[in-house]
């Protein structure tokens, strides 16, 4: 039912931009259609239907992240306010003072290939005398199979620049600042909440006991869809948690906020381990899409309350673009004068900011340290140590048993 829905609201859309100028339409025609409805009409569909049309529209927001361009500026700043309630209740103060860090970027999606570029300053402070600045550029080209990563850091005294060339692994995702909103690996505690909840939706399908809950929610005066479902870290299977988002219908499905308790479940009880919540201030449409222009996340090892403080991320997003993105945008070429350590091939050398090489190349290709670390090394965790482990217990069981056997002989021997 929910396929021939979305056909034919595809197909009327199309006829309507057919209507129009033949330009725009070839440029709408790229873009994910996302319905909208109202909370109450969401609502009287059957549970079935509600997770079906919940999974579609969140299905296409991911595919908003397949070609998007967008500009944003953060800063994170120290809070001391009681925001235990946090999406749901509580505003974030204004920055006095204590701004921790500022951050202004680009990023660009196309595929799984992406661009990131950063800068980040660091305030002074007590605990920093100095005013720092880094700028930070990663390229991840799937074609080529490798990432470039360049990083340029000003100081007060001395100034520093590096490059790398590595070879593409699984788990490379952009380091955007709306990251969490697109798809990607876990790691120990990033989320991908639109993600991770239409997996948790697609496996109430199979497994109707394992259904997430889907409840009428309120984030400020908008009425929205609450999901809530179960959350684990790869890396720490006993931190289990609840992961609880809230989607607003009436704008395409835009997720308003989310809500995440990890703990760590132990004999004596749980203890809270992560803490993390977001809330959109403000959104605006691209395009004809709802995005988020303004929002607030909370991140720590406990609730932020008025005694124990926290940290606030306010995230302003600039400008956003969808379906633009083409290969010319992910080019990229070491500024003159970064040392770049080449991983794929083990060589070093100095940019000259052209493409080219100031100077030699240091290293032998393919036949150095660098290189072979780079091949081999994340296989020395997974299968060397263990096998040296399990070599270590039998030369050690031959040992006891080879002794054992040598007193034996000399005890028959004595006996004789």
């Amino acid at each position: 039912m929910l396929r021939w829905n979305l056909l034919l609201m595809i197909l009327a859309v199309g006829c309507g931009l057919g209507c129009g100028d033949r330009a725009v339409a070839a440029e709408e025609a790229v873009l994910p259609q996302i319905p909208a409805m109202s909370a109450d009409a969401f609502f009287s569909l059957p549970v079935e239907e509600q997770r079906a049309v919940l999974a579609e529209a969140l299905e296409q927001r991911l595919r908003l992240f397949e070609n998007i361009s967008y500009e944003a500026r953060s800063r994170r700043y120290k809070v001391h306010a009681d925001l235990v309630a946090f999406p749901y209740q509580g505003a974030i103060p204004d920055p006095t003072d204590e701004i921790i860090l500022r951050a202004e970027g680009r990023t660009r999606c196309l595929g799984e290939s992406f661009r990131d570029d950063f800068t980040f300053t660091v305030p002074k402070t007590p605990e920093h005398e100095e005013i720092r600045d880094a700028k930070m550029i990663k390229v991840c080209d799937v074609q080529q199979g490798e990432v470039r990563s360049a990083t340029l850091v000003n100081g007060k005294e001395e100034s520093q620049s590096r490059g790398q060339i590595s070879h593409l692994k699984e788990g490379q995702n952009p380091a955007g600042m709306l990251t969490r909103w697109g798809r990607g690996t876990s790691g120990q505690h990033q989320i991908f909440f639109i993600q991770d909840a239409v997996l948790a939706l697609e496996t109430a399908e199979v497994d109707l006991d394992a259904s997430p809950s889907i409840k009428s929610g309120q984030i400020g005066d908008r009425k929205t869809i609450s999901i809530s479902y179960p959350i684990k870290v790869e890396r720490r299977q006993s931190w289990t948690g609840i992961m609880c988002v809230n989607f607003d219908p009436a704008r395409q499905f835009l997720p308003l906020a989310y809500r995440l308790e990890r703990f760590d479940q132990r004999v004596e009880g749980r203890k809270l381990r992560w803490f993390e919540a977001m809330r959109v201030e403000q959104a605006e449409q691209q395009q004809g899409i709802w995005f988020p222009a303004r929002l607030y996340l909370l991140q720590g090892t406990e609730l932020p309350t008025t005694k124990a403080g926290g940290s606030a991320l306010e995230i302003q997003v600039e400008a956003v673009s969808f379906g633009t993105v083409t290969d010319q945008y992910l080019a990229f070429t070491f500024p003159a004068g970064v040392e770049v350590r080449n991983y794929t091939n083990g060589v070093r050398f100095i940019s000259d900011g052209k493409g080219g090489v100031q100077g030699e190349v240091e290293g032998v290709p393919y036949l150095n340290g660098y290189y072979l670390g780079s091949l081999f090394g994340p296989g020395l965790l997974k299968y060397l140590f263990p096998c040296v482990g399990i070599s270590t217990f039998l030369l050690g069981w031959y040992l006891v048993r080879r002794q054992e056997r040598i007193e034996r002989q000399q005890s028959v021997s004595a006996g004789v």
